[in-house]
Parts: structure tokens; sequence; C-alpha cells
């Protein structure tokens, strides 16, 4: 008898429990949509996405498909599909809070390089992610040409990435060329003189050998005297004069 008693007090609790619960709920989805706090990464250094931007994909994505006035408007799963589907976002995360405010997370995509190809013109991320230029924020960033292929995307962003991150490189490095196949070159902010790199392989020991017969030589000399210097080859630099 004890047993019966304790099994249904504990029934009660849980319906009661659950009573409340979805009263909380409810009174919680008719909110008011009184804030939204936007988050945007890499604000600091791309453009490409504004808080307008994200406003206007949670009004779209509601279940009015008008715009979100209530909590309960919301589609938090379809907003954050639809934020992923803009080609410079990498990553979004859509909640609410306790308080009943909406909390959206986007980072940003950056370009390390730009290319253009006979065909198109589109950036490189870091990864070698491939997306489209903007019609209202161009990014400064490294030029790449020629008939690039896309199983060489990943390689040519990781040689972009590491000429944009160390000073001396990118003073002087303004644009890489594919010439022909496996054969690259870079040029210089000096016009009568270029880098032939050769193929995307060790590009960093390569770009240590230029930085290298830089400061020991060029720093003195200047590239006036030669019309290419070469690091296609294993530690080997070779400098064709004019």
């Amino acid at each position: 008898m004890k047993l019966k008693y304790r099994l249904l007090k504990i029934l009660l609790l849980i319906v009661s429990l659950g009573f409340l619960m979805n009263f909380a709920i409810r009174r919680h989805n008719d909110k008011k949509v009184d804030k939204i706090n936007v988050t945007i990464g890499n604000s600091d250094k791309v453009y490409f996405v504004t808080e307008k931007i994200i406003r206007k994909t949670i009004d779209g994505s509601s279940k009015n498909g008008k715009k979100a006035e209530e909590i309960k408007d919301l589609d938090i799963i379809k907003t954050e599909e639809n934020l992923d589907k803009n080609p410079f976002i990498t990553w979004s995360n859509v909640y609410v809070d306790l308080d009943g405010n909406v909390n959206v997370d986007v980072v940003q995509k950056v370009p390390v390089v730009r290319v253009k190809t006979a065909k198109e013109e589109f950036y490189l991320d870091e990864n070698g992610g491939k997306f489209p230029l903007s019609s209202e924020y161009s990014y400064p960033c490294l030029l790449a040409g020629g008939n690039v292929k896309p199983d060489e995307y990943r390689k040519l962003a990781y040689l972009a990435h590491n000429i944009s991150v160390d000073n001396l490189l990118k003073n002087h490095i303004i644009a890489i060329e594919k010439e022909k196949k496996n054969s690259y070159n870079l040029f210089l902010n000096l016009e009568g003189v270029y880098i032939e790199f050769g193929d995307l392989k060790n590009c960093r020991q390569k770009l240590t050998n230029l930085k290298e017969f830089y400061k020991q030589y060029l720093d003195k000399v200047g590239f006036e005297p030669y019309s290419k210097i070469s690091v296609k080859y294993n530690n080997q630099i070779v400098a064709t004069k004019r």
C-alpha cells in the first residue's frame, strides 16, 4: 500500500512538473522578440556580412515568412541553415536565452588569394575553400591568375597564406601566376623581374630559401640587376642577370 502511495505521489509530481514546464515554454514562446544580439566574427578583417543581412535572414526564415515578432515565430534550425548557405559565412549559431533575447553568432570567411582564370574569378580561404566575389565589398589580398585547377586550390592557398603572414614577402610579392602545368611564377612590385617558383610542392622551404637569399644578398644589391630568380630547384637558387 505504501509503495502504491509513493508511486502515485511520483506520478503526480511528474504531471505537475510537465504542466509547469509546458506553461513556462508557452509563456516564453509568446514573448515579443525584444532584442537581437548579432556577433560577426572576423569583422576586424573583412566586411562581407552586415547586421542588416543577418536580420533579414532571421525574418526570411521565420515561421510566418515575414518577420519574427514573437519567439514562437522563430525557426532556429532554418535560420542557421540559411545563414550557412551564405557564401561568405563559414559557421553560424542561433539561440534564444532565458530573457527572450535572440543571439546570433556568425564567422565570416577571410580570403588569402583572389584567383582569376579565363572563365571565372573567385576567392580562396586559408583552407583552399572557394567562394565568390562580393558586389558590395572587395578584400585586398594576393592576386593569382592562370589555369588553376580545383586540385591545386589548397596548395595555392597555403602558398598565399605563407606569403601574406610574412612581412618581408608580402612587401615584395604582389601576384602569383600559373604559367603552365606544375609551374608558377611570383611577381614583385618591381617591374622587369619575377621569381620562378615551379610547382607548389615544398612551398615553405622555397620561401625560406628565398628569404635567406634576400637577406644575404639581394638586400644589398637589390633586384634590379636580375630578370629572374628561380627557387624551383631543391635547396638551390639560380639568379639570371638581365
